[in-house]
């Protein structure tokens, strides 16, 4: 990670582009969605995900913890200062301009910081339900900033959010298993390791054994129920911001798919899609959404 947790800083660029700079070089999956949105939307979307990028960037970073836990201090410091109506830097200036026009709750930034800030003390999860804390700070209220932005029609709406994020969380740790391993982390719950008999460690020395790949497909099956349910947030959203996460949906599940197909062959390789089976993923789901 780069010393400064934001990313180069150009003073020629307006904060907007800024954010859209920063999220087009580090949000390889949600970028291509995020572009089928009404500009102005997509430029408080470019803002959340930076935020994002930049409290997770701290928190995976080489430094040590006190450090870490020094920078998100400030972080929360920033947020305090915007909901004052007194922004700091690039960041926080287009942050400030999302919040305003969308009145989004400071609770979901809070709760951003708090889950990244898990990742600092915490390296391992007995239970799926203590994983689900995790994923929710980390994903979900995510996804609740974000339908603010979309606009919906029902309060409803903000279960599915919730849900999405968590299927999209639970794709993420599938797919980083073996990066996660690599830095002492175990996102996957002890209780399912031990439901399958499965140790990382042995997987780490000898390749990827049947344990593994039982386990990996008990994942994709949450992952998967969650992404079923939060699909239904796409009823509650206009057809002209529907098309980001039903593009979202499509990107993760073809992750999913081709993950399986590969026996779950994600050790030694982080599995990734190619820019036109995103696109055509993004706007196949999107066509699909219209019909919802």
């Amino acid at each position: 990670m780069p010393e400064r947790p934001e990313g180069v800083v150009k003073e020629d660029e307006s904060p907007s582009q800024y954010c859209k700079r920063i999220t087009k070089e580090r949000a390889k999956n949600f970028y291509w969605a995020i572009v089928t949105l009404p500009r102005e939307k997509r430029s408080a979307v470019y803002s959340i995900y930076t935020f994002a990028r930049r409290c997770d960037d701290i928190a995976d970073s080489s430094w040590e913890l006190e450090k870490k836990q020094a920078h998100l201090s400030r972080e929360r410091e920033k947020l305090e200062d915007l909901y004052s109506g007194k922004a700091d830097g690039k960041l926080y200036e287009a942050l400030g301009e999302t919040v305003d026009e969308y009145e989004i709750p400071r609770t979901y930034f809070d709760q951003l910081i708090r889950g990244v800030e898990m990742d600092l003390t915490r390296d391992r999860y007995a239970t799926f339900k203590d994983l689900k804390v995790y994923c929710f700070r980390v994903a979900s209220v995510v996804g609740l900033a974000l339908i603010e932005i979309f606009g919906y029609s029902d309060d409803e709406a903000k279960k599915y959010a919730i849900d999405f994020g968590l299927g999209m969380q639970l794709t993420n740790i599938i797919r980083d298993v073996a990066e996660d391993y690599e830095r002492g982390r175990i996102y996957i719950p002890e209780e399912d390791r031990d439901k399958f008999g499965c140790d990382f460690s042995e997987v780490d020395s000898n390749g990827i054994t049947e344990e593994f790949r039982a386990l990996m497909d008990y994942e994709a099956s949450r992952a998967r129920q969650y992404f079923e349910r939060g699909k239904q947030l796409f009823t509650y959203l206009s057809p002209r911001t529907r098309a980001c996460p039903a593009g979202l949906y499509g990107v993760y599940s073809n992750l999913l798919r081709k993950m399986e197909k590969s026996g779950w062959d994600v050790w030694d390789e982080r599995t990734s899609l190619s820019t036109v089976k995103k696109v055509s993923s993004v706007l196949g789901q999107w066509f699909v959404s219209l019909n919802r």
